[in-house]
């Protein structure tokens, strides 16, 4: 069973991708399309310390919920040695018509949420993410599995998830299961990146884009987020509540206003896919 890996990939990423593949592969049979990556490890920025493995598995038809209990056991007990990924099935089918939102058969992710056969919201940017910037780790490749998604369908997808999370931002990692100030951040800049040039940006490349194009008094704030997610510096409790809440104002409602100019972008067109 031969995999493919992106340039620089870890050597314990690659040992837990071939264990995934070689559990589903061995649970759903010829059931199985591919395997395929998006996120900080297809991107080229993936960090052993802080990164998730982000992993979409698509299938030719639903698995039994025999199937899924099995899928998600082997997964636990991965993430309980301490690996952090997070995965998704999905049918065939749904991604030749991708609708918002779109139901997925399986969604895991390591700090314990799981659930199946639920409408999700996020799924279409990790598909757009997948078309644009993914990686095909074993399996038919991407652009012959992947249809197209509109620019709106990914930025109304992770706008959602950006207003979700930022009632989150002032709770500690530990209540929450991830670092969600760090996350709103540098996810804050990405989207609003891609409002601007419509490119699809990771974690790190989205806050070093906020650096390079926000204004100078936000500089700060996201450069602790880059040094944290990097793991440069250890996490700091004491963000300032006011500044965060100041820069989470400013972001969303930049945000809110520009989007509107891509909805008639996408009226006749797509924007081009970010391939750097």
């Amino acid at each position: 069973m031969r995999c493919k890996f992106p340039k620089n990939t870890p050597k314990s990423a690659r040992m837990v991708l071939r264990e995934i593949l070689s559990t589903v592969r061995y649970t759903i049979q010829d059931n199985l399309i591919g395997l395929y990556l998006y996120g900080s490890l297809a991107m080229g920025c993936y960090n052993p310390r802080a990164s998730d493995i982000d992993v979409l598995i698509v299938a030719k038809e639903r698995l039994s919920g025999k199937q899924r209990k099995r899928v998600v056991e082997y997964l636990k007990r991965v993430c309980l040695k301490g690996e952090r990924i997070e995965l998704s099935i999905v049918r065939e089918k749904a991604l030749r018509s991708p609708r918002y939102p779109m139901t997925v058969d399986l969604h895991f992710e390591y700090w314990g949420d799981v659930f199946e056969n639920e409408r999700d919201k996020e799924i279409l940017s990790n598909l757009y993410t997948t078309r644009e910037r993914g990686f095909c780790v074993w399996g038919t490749p991407t652009s012959n599995v992947f249809s197209e998604i509109s620019a709106e369908h990914h930025l109304r997808s992770v706008i959602e998830d950006i207003q979700h999370t930022r009632k989150y931002i002032h709770e500690k990692p530990e209540h929450i299961g991830y670092d969600v100030t760090v996350y709103w951040i540098l996810s804050s800049c990405r989207v609003l990146a891609f409002t601007r040039e419509g490119k699809v940006f990771s974690k790190l490349e989205g806050g070093r884009w906020g650096i390079a194009n926000l204004p100078k008094k936000y500089h700060k704030m996201i450069g602790q987020a880059l040094s944290i997610y990097q793991r440069v510096k250890k996490h700091d409790q004491n963000w300032k509540h006011e500044e965060l809440e100041a820069f989470a104002e400013h972001m969303t409602s930049t945000i809110l206003k520009e989007s509107r100019l891509i909805k008639r972008l996408t009226t006749s067109t797509r924007l081009g896919p970010n391939r750097k």
